[in-house]
């Protein structure tokens, strides 16, 4: 008979609840004393965590909670700077699965594409719309998507994702259905909760 094993769990320190660690932010302090976003959970040392929310962070931060977890060895908390610190990362993060898709093909860009694809039922799991498209573009895409039951994530800028994708201004990006479309609808998910957008 094979053991059960038992999932570790943490516990966030804004709200004490216990959660599975991939569903929190870890924390680590450097040698310096400075309270680190470790998102991609690699960074060596003792780990502490929050939930992804604004709030959270905010509370860990009010009631010294930081202080507690690394015992002393943290220095000055800013609530607002961890929490620009981790929309950066979940940014990157994002960024990063935006370019995989690409190099593996699953991802039609330009707003005349993207439309032409939308022809087809289950032609793409998400789309992402720059935060500067125009609004007639814009309101024609999300109609389309929202009738084929597509769902539509504003984020990052026209020129930020033509230079990601190697091209001149994007506006629009379709990302076919698999399983990094799976992980861009998560960490967009993701940068909503913390960052408030879209």
């Amino acid at each position: 008979m094979t053991a059960s094993r038992h999932k570790a769990e943490r516990t966030c320190l804004g709200c004490r609840e216990t959660f599975d660690p991939q569903q929190l932010v870890r924390y680590v302090v450097s040698p310096q004393g400075e309270v680190l976003v470790d998102y991609r959970k690699r960074l060596p040392g003792r780990g502490a965590y929050t939930c992804l929310k604004r709030q959270c962070i905010d509370d860990a931060v009010k009631r010294r909670q930081f202080g507690r977890a690394f015992r002393g060895l943290a220095g000055d908390v800013s609530a607002e700077v961890l929490t620009e610190s981790l929309v950066a990362e979940v940014r990157s993060r994002i960024l990063s699965l935006i370019g995989m898709a690409r190099k593996s093909g699953c991802l039609v860009s330009g707003s005349n594409l993207v439309m032409m694809a939308l022809s087809s039922p289950d032609s793409f799991t998400l789309i992402i719309l720059s935060a500067d498209i125009s609004t007639g573009i814009g309101d024609k895409i999300k109609s389309k998507a929202r009738h084929l039951g597509v769902p539509c994530f504003t984020f990052s800028t026209k020129e930020d994702l033509g230079h990601l994708l190697g091209k001149e201004e994007r506006s629009v990006v379709g990302i076919k259905p698999g399983g990094l479309a799976n992980s861009i609808i998560e960490e967009l998910s993701r940068y909503k909760h913390i960052a408030g957008e879209f």
